[in-house]
C-alpha cells in the first residue's frame, strides 16, 4: 500500500513539473499583477518566465524589460540598467532588431540618469545605426535631452531641445527644470504652465507643481489649490519605496544570479515528497526574520516620510533637539555624520535624504531653492567619498553601522 503511495505521489510530481506554465504564460500572469499593483506577485511571474527552460526569448526579453521598469520606478537605476541589458541579450537570440534597439535605449536611459553620458549617447547611436525607426529615434532624442540634463549641462539641453523636430512634454518639463537651475524662472514658469495643461503624467506634475507654487507669485490661488488637490494622488503614484515594492526589488536582483540560486515551485513540491521540507522550512524561517530586521528601520524611514508635521517631528529649528531626534530613530545618524566632519545644513540635508525625499520635497521643507539642494548634495557626496546617485544607499550603510 505504501509503494503503491509513493509511486502515486511521484507520477503527480512529475505530471506537475511536466504541465507547468510556459514563458508567454508567465510574461502574461506578471502584466496583470503589475496592473494590479501587486509588485511582488508580478516579479516573482516575470522571473518564472525568464527561468522556463525553452527558446521563447520574446517574452523572456519582454519580462527581464518589464522587471527592469519596475526597478526604474523604484530609482534602483543600476539594477534596471542590468536587467535591459539581460532583456537586449534576449531580444537579440529571437532576432527582434527593433525590440533589442528600444532595449539598447532603455539602457542608455539608465545610463543617462546615474551621470554616464558619454556610455548613454555610446549607446543611443547604437540603437539607431541598428533600426532607424522613427518612433524609436524620437525615444533616443528624449533619452539625449535626459543625458544633458543629468550631466547638468543646462544651456546644452535648452539649445538641443529647440533644434529638434519632436514636439513633447518631456521635453517641455526638461526646459522647465533646466531655466530654473539657470535661474530663468519667467521661462521656467512659462513650460510649467504647458505641462499642466498638457498632461496628466503625475511625476510631470510634480515637478510642475513644486516650480509653480515656488516662482509664481500671481498663481491663481484656485489653480495652486486644484494642483494641491492632485497632490495627494501624485505621491500615491510616486511612492514606490514601501515593503512590497523594497521586497520585489531584492527579487529582481536575485534574478540577476545563476539560475540555480531560485528554486521553483514543482522543485518545492519533489523536496517535501522527498522528505526535505524541514530545510526549506528552516530557510523561510531565516529569510523571514532577515526581512524583519530591513522593514523595521525601513518603516522608520516611512513613518517619517510621510509625516505631515515633518519639520516638528525632527525638531528641524532647533539643532539640538534635532540630533537628539535623529540619534533615538535613526540609529544615531547625526553622531556619526559630525564625526565625519558635516556641518549643520548638510546634516539636515542628509536626514531628508536618508528617509527618502525628493530634491523638490527637500527643499520645501527646508524652505530652500531645488537648485541650493542639489548643489549641497554634491558637496555631501564628494566629503563622504561618494557618487550622488550612491548617497542615499551611503547613508543607510552608515545608519547600519556597516
Amino acid at each position: 500500500m505504501k509503494s503503491k503511495l509513493i509511486i502515486w505521489m511521484s507520477l503527480v510530481c512529475v505530471v506537475t513539473a511536466c504541465s507547468s506554465p510556459d514563458a508567454e504564460t508567465y510574461y502574461r500572469q506578471g502584466k496583470e499583477l503589475r496592473e494590479a499593483n501587486e509588485p511582488v506577485a508580478a516579479m516573482e511571474a516575470f522571473i518564472a518566465a525568464t527561468r522556463v527552460n525553452s527558446t521563447e526569448y520574446i517574452y523572456k526579453g519582454r519580462s527581464y524589460s518589464n522587471m527592469a521598469t519596475m526597478c526604474r520606478i523604484g530609482e534602483r537605476h543600476e539594477l534596471a540598467y542590468a536587467l535591459y541589458e539581460q532583456s537586449a541579450e534576449q531580444f537579440l537570440l529571437s532576432q527582434d532588431t527593433l525590440a533589442y534597439a528600444f532595449a539598447l535605449n532603455n539602457m542608455a536611459w539608465e545610463q543617462a540618469v546615474i551621470g554616464q553620458k558619454a556610455q548613454a549617447l555610446a549607446l543611443m547611436d547604437s540603437a539607431i545605426f541598428i533600426c532607424p525607426d522613427e518612433l524609436l529615434q524620437n525615444k533616443v532624442v528624449e533619452t539625449k535631452a535626459a543625458a544633458y540634463l543629468y550631466a547638468e549641462q543646462y544651456d546644452s539641453l535648452l539649445l538641443y531641445t529647440q533644434h529638434v523636430p519632436v514636439k513633447s512634454v518631456y521635453f517641455d518639463i526638461l526646459r522647465s527644470q533646466a531655466y530654473t537651475f539657470i535661474a530663468k524662472y519667467d521661462s521656467a514658469l512659462y513650460y510649467a504652465r504647458l505641462v499642466v495643461e498638457q498632461t496628466d503624467n503625475p511625476r510631470y506634475l510634480d515637478d510642475a507643481y513644486y516650480i509653480l507654487t515656488q516662482y509664481d507669485s500671481t498663481a491663481q490661488a484656485d489653480d495652486i489649490r486644484a494642483l494641491a488637490a492632485t497632490r495627494a494622488d501624485i505621491q500615491r503614484s510616486l511612492e514606490r519605496n514601501d515593503a512590497t515594492w523594497m521586497e520585489a526589488m531584492l527579487l529582481a536582483e536575485e534574478a540577476l544570479k545563476p539560475s540555480g540560486s531560485l528554486i521553483k515551485g514543482e522543485v518545492w513540491i519533489l523536496l517535501v515528497f522527498f522528505g526535505i521540507a524541514f530545510i526549506g522550512g528552516v530557510t523561510i524561517l531565516v529569510v523571514r526574520i532577515r526581512r524583519r530586521r530591513i522593514c523595521t528601520m525601513e518603516q522608520q524611514y516611512r513613518t517619517l516620510r510621510q509625516s505631515k508635521k515633518l519639520r516638528d517631528e525632527l525638531q528641524l529649528d532647533d539643532y539640538g533637539l534635532f540630533c537628539a531626534v535623529c540619534n533615538e530613530r535613526l540609529g544615531g545618524i547625526a553622531d556619526k555624520l559630525e564625526q565625519r566632519g558635516l556641518s549643520e545644513r548638510e546634516i539636515r540635508i542628509c536626514v531628508l535624504v536618508l528617509i527618502g525625499l525628493s530634491y523638490a520635497e527637500i527643499a520645501e521643507v527646508l524652505y530652500r531653492a531645488e537648485s541650493g539642494i542639489g548643489k549641497d548634495k554634491y558637496v555631501i557626496a564628494k566629503r563622504l567619498g561618494v557618487s550622488v546617485k550612491d548617497l542615499q544607499d551611503t547613508l543607510r550603510q552608515i545608519t547600519s553601522g556597516k
